[in-house]
């Protein structure tokens, strides 16, 4: 299995919740934000931040996003220009319920495919571009996406030596995004308590 680096997406504005989501108490942590960082260092030797700014209440590595623009993509760029090895499992801060199963499944996907770009989970909505795998070799792509205004991760999909592994369930790739889900959320990880 190829040893790469997770990088935690938490820079987002979270206009539709009213509140940064990335500082919002969940799962027994103060942040949702260290929540999802215990849960992937149990999995990957290095876990970074990707923000704007070190906002976080606790300690971690930062990765700073320091484009003027703010989208995936621009955070994408700093990454990949930032880790030491060739790809990164890259996962929106949103999405909680992404499980070990499905990040062993991608990176044992990207262990048999070492020629991917990038492997992006697809279920029956659609890829699923917060919750993949990016390689350094993407970065070409990405610069002149931005050097043109696109900002749709989905652009880098339509080109290049993209392994897309079907899931069925999109379950666990639900994101909170407005408050009444982050609440269904907080309910959910009571009952599995």
């Amino acid at each position: 299995m190829p040893e790469i680096d997770a990088v935690i997406l938490a820079g987002g504005r979270s206009r539709r919740m009213g509140r940064d989501k990335a500082l919002l108490p969940f799962g027994g942590c103060e942040t949702l934000s260290e929540y999802q960082y215990r849960r992937l260092h149990r999995i990957f030797p290095r876990v970074y931040l990707s923000a704007k700014e070190d906002k976080f209440p606790f300690r971690a590595p930062l990765i700073p996003d320091e484009a003027e623009e703010s989208s995936p993509m621009v955070a994408l760029a700093a990454i990949l220009k930032h880790i030491g090895g060739e790809a990164a499992f890259i996962l929106g801060v949103d999405l909680p319920f992404v499980d070990e199963r499905i990040i062993q499944r991608l990176l044992q996907s990207f262990a048999d495919s070492p020629e991917a770009e990038a492997v992006i989970p697809v279920t029956p909505r659609g890829p699923e571009p917060l919750c993949a795998i990016y390689t350094r070799r993407l970065l070409p792509r990405i610069e002149a996406s931005l050097g043109t205004g696109k900002h749709r991760l989905q652009s880098l999909f339509e080109t290049g030596k993209i392994l897309r592994v079907p899931f069925q369930d999109t379950t666990p790739f639900a994101n909170l995004n407005r408050p009444e889900e982050y609440e269904k959320a907080m309910q959910r990880v009571k009952s599995e308590e």
